[in-house]
């Protein structure tokens, strides 16, 4: 999760980044948290980074919150934007852009927490799932979840967070079920998920994810090596 903080004020921005950085600990959730002094630097950023939450101060020299926010849901944004300022009158506003909150000045760390807590419980309802059907269980998968699919004979095998589950099953299916711009095939009959992509070699790429102390080196036939680094960078663009 891509989380930005605009806030003039440094104190204040470098507080809630800690708060945020705390509640990703007692979470475990992966965040990456950027703060930003205005809304032209912020603006400036967005061209490369795609941000899932945006913590937005309504005061700010130059461009204010309020008008940043307009002209993000303008310009098609879906991003969950939380108005952060000491001043009531503007919770109206925060209406007109759907605002996931609005958190008055001082702060409290336990609203921070039960934002965060409502925007991934949001998240989650609106995630693309999948479910598979082993020989004991049936089981639903997220597809964040996933880290690769694997071909063995007639049968897949889906490697996650929740362990391993083989299905029978081909890999046309499972391409045609899973979104395209988040797995691409690296080699024949390996399937891999961008999120938990390191690195891409031109014999191997690298999966890992840190909060289940997973990793996995996965080849990369030369065939191939062109389409994944391509669909790598396109991405994380």
């Amino acid at each position: 999760m891509k989380i930005a903080v605009c806030e003039d004020i440094s104190e204040e921005a470098e507080w809630l980044c800690e708060v945020i950085y705390r509640w990703s600990v007692e979470n475990e959730k992966a965040v990456e948290i950027t703060s930003y002094a205005d809304a032209a630097s912020f603006s400036f950023a967005l061209e490369d980074i795609l941000f899932d939450v945006l913590f937005l101060d309504i005061r700010m020299p130059g461009e204010d919150g309020v008008t940043l926010a307009k002209r993000l849901r303008k310009q098609a944004y879906d991003l969950s934007i939380v108005f952060v300022t000491g001043e009531r009158e503007y919770i109206m506003e925060g209406y007109e852009v759907e605002a996931v909150n609005y958190l008055l000045k001082p702060l409290e760390e336990e609203k921070v927490f039960q934002c965060l807590n409502r925007i991934c419980e949001k998240s989650r309802k609106q995630e693309p799932f999948i479910i598979l059907k082993t020989e004991d269980i049936t089981v639903k998968l997220l597809q964040r979840e996933i880290y690769l699919v694997e071909v063995f004979g007639h049968r897949l095998v889906y490697v996650t967070e929740k362990g391993s589950f083989e299905v029978v099953s081909t890999m046309k299916q499972a391409r045609q079920e899973l979104r395209e711009e988040w797995f691409v095939t690296c080699h024949r009959g390996v399937l891999v998920n961008l999120l938990y992509v390191d690195f891409v070699g031109k014999n191997s790429l690298l999966l890992s994810d840190d909060r289940r102390d997973f990793r996995r080196e996965v080849p990369v036939s030369r065939r191939m090596y062109g389409e994944v680094n391509q669909a790598f960078i396109r991405f994380y663009r």
